[in-house]
């Protein structure tokens, strides 16, 4: 049955239209290759998107690598001394750097409070420099800079700050003579002293219980200790004096001011006794020295000035850690328990072994199966008459001449015979300990 459609104003019944397909409008149908296709679209344009993100993000990266590489190949500058920051001690003050550079280093300036220095410069390579200044610098606050430039161009700056707590208070003093604590003969004494400072010295003054003494000053450099880059420029002062001085005790007493104003004092309490048994030290104005304890015991226990001679220089530790003083004619070396023996002293002017010699037949003299040689005639006497072994030694050579006179050489010593008067023979010892000590060429303490 079907419904009126009462929508109609006509007045005729109307009755809905049957209802038909609707017209189609055309629009596409995608397959299922389509839709593929289009997806693999999709991604290659996703792909694309994420290589050229990549392609960005490592480009940024090697810019970033590249700029840090350069930064990291500027040269650097460490270790600096004085610590920024801090106070030196008074007296010489150590400024220092170490420059390190990738390329080789072409140029380093060292500036202090604006005024570029001189430095002392180490290298350690054409890439690794240390710069180093000593220097007296005035109490307060300093500024110090290092530049550098390397072969590649690069450059680098470093500045810091430290205080100073200006010159070193005082010189240093030491008495040398008499040694220390030692009891002198009356009659001539030397008084004798070094002084030490990082500026000139001033004055210098001695007395004596009170009484001004003469003095006699030589001024040199301090020696430089082997290795010690480091090392002060010290001006040494030595302070020599002789004075005849009667039986008592007395009391040296140095003053000394440098160019700073800085005054140093010390005093040394001495003895001179009348009897010579009662000394301690024994001195010789020949040749300026002292010679002490141990030392002056044996020199005097065995005929010193016949066979030692006068002494050349002052009791000091050798490079070996012994304790020696050379004389005209030996070398005294202190051994365990204060005991003292003489050096080689033969053996080192020889300088080669010669070769042995049999035991002649019917021989009037001696013969030495440990060493291969003999002595005989004038010098064995004189070998058995002034000590033998202990003092000389055994015999290293036969009889030999050397420049038109006969010589033996033995482990301590030289003989040489030598011609007196009336055409007289006799045995005299060569200067063994005064040649060794010259070609030793250290300069003398006094």
């Amino acid at each position: 049955m079907h419904q009126l459609d009462h929508s109609e104003t006509d007045g005729k019944p109307h009755y809905p239209r049957a209802l038909e397909p609707s017209t189609s409008v055309g629009l596409p149908v995608a397959s299922h290759r389509d839709r593929v296709n289009a997806d693999s679209d999709i991604r290659r344009t996703s792909s694309g998107s994420i290589r050229a993100i990549i392609v960005i993000v490592l480009v940024l990266l090697v810019a970033m690598l590249a700029y840090l590489l350069s930064l990291s190949s500027k040269p650097s500058v460490t270790d600096l001394k004085p610590a920024p920051g801090s106070t030196t001690d008074p007296g010489t003050v150590l400024v220092e750097a170490r420059v390190v550079a990738a390329k080789p280093i072409q140029r380093v300036t060292l500036t202090i409070d604006g005024v570029v220095q001189v430095p002392a410069v180490v290298t350690e390579g054409d890439r690794s420099w240390v710069v180093r200044l000593e220097s007296i610098l005035p109490q307060g606050t300093h500024q110090a800079s290092v530049d550098v430039r390397d072969a590649s161009g690069k450059v680098q700056h470093e500045s810091w700050s430290f205080s100073a707590a200006g010159p070193r208070v005082a010189p240093t003093i030491s008495f040398s003579d008499p040694p220390s604590g030692a009891t002198v003969a009356q009659g001539l004494v030397r008084l004798g002293a070094q002084i030490s400072s990082d500026s000139a010295i001033d004055s210098l003054s001695l007395t004596v219980d009170g009484q001004t003494i003469p003095v006699v000053t030589t001024t040199s450099d301090a020696p430089e200790t082997a290795g010690n880059h480091d090392q002060v420029n010290t001006t040494l002062v030595n302070l020599t004096a002789e004075r005849a001085f009667a039986q008592g005790n007395y009391v040296a007493h140095i003053t000394a001011t440098d160019a700073q104003g800085d005054q140093s004092e010390m005093n040394l309490p001495f003895t001179v006794a009348a009897d010579p048994a009662q000394t301690t030290a024994r001195y010789f104005a020949s040749t300026k020295f002292y010679v002490v304890d141990e030392f002056k015991q044996y020199w005097e226990k065995h005929d010193g000035s016949k066979l030692f001679g006068d002494p050349i220089s002052s009791q000091f530790i050798d490079e070996h850690g012994t304790t020696v003083q050379y004389f005209q004619r030996a070398r005294f070396e202190l051994g365990p328990n204060n005991s003292v023996s003489l050096g080689l002293l033969g053996d080192e002017a020889l300088g080669s072994t010669q070769e042995k010699v049999p035991k002649p037949d019917d021989f009037n003299g001696l013969y030495f199966k440990s060493t291969g040689h003999t002595i005989a005639g004038k010098f064995k006497d004189f070998w058995q008459q002034n000590g033998g072994v202990e003092i000389f030694g055994y015999p290293i050579s036969e009889v030999v001449d050397q420049n038109g006179t006969k010589v033996q050489y033995f482990e301590r010593a030289r003989f040489e015979l030598a011609v007196g008067p009336n055409n007289t023979t006799m045995v005299e010892l060569t200067p063994l300990g005064q040649q060794i000590w010259s070609s030793l060429n250290v300069p003398p303490a006094n």
